[in-house]
């Protein structure tokens, strides 16, 4: 985003950020999506069990990534992240449909929960999470139901 616009709350700010890094991944614009991370973040991702370190170990990993992987994906609906700001740290959460341009691969959903830190005023991603969810949704469960 560019740094002239209009100041946003931070939380604005970061909410934009989340369409922006998937807009980036959809165009293959590696560099403004790792504009977004901090060169020592950490992620857990849903293809990859082993904890990823930094942007190094990123890179790595989506280097390893089949080819043309990108180019299956139709596109990428992602819910209003709810965010928290706590002063110089964010916590992001939203979940996301990947649609795929093969019409018969179900879409996959996934959650996602991000931990942003300001560091020299731009906030960056230090710990990403993101898990596949079931197929279709489940129903949850409350304590009211479970008393019946």
């Amino acid at each position: 985003m560019p740094d002239h616009a209009v100041s946003p709350t931070d939380a604005e700010w970061l909410s934009r950020a989340v369409y922006e890094m998937y807009d980036a991944y959809l165009t293959s614009d590696r560099a403004r999506a790792d504009s977004y991370i901090a060169d020592d973040v950490t992620i857990w991702d849903t293809e990859h069990e082993p904890l990823v370190h930094g942007l190094t170990g990123l890179n790595a990993l989506r280097n390893a990534r089949p080819a043309g992987s990108v180019a299956s994906v139709a596109g990428i609906d992602v819910t209003e992240p709810v965010v928290d700001v706590w002063g110089d740290t964010a916590l992001v959460r939203h979940t996301f449909v990947v649609r795929f341009v093969d019409a018969a691969a179900a879409p996959e959903r996934v959650r996602n929960t991000a931990v942003w830190q300001r560091r020299d005023g731009r906030w960056l991603v230090v710990h990403n999470h993101e898990d596949v969810l079931p197929e279709h949704p489940i129903t949850p469960h409350t304590e009211k139901e479970e008393a019946q």
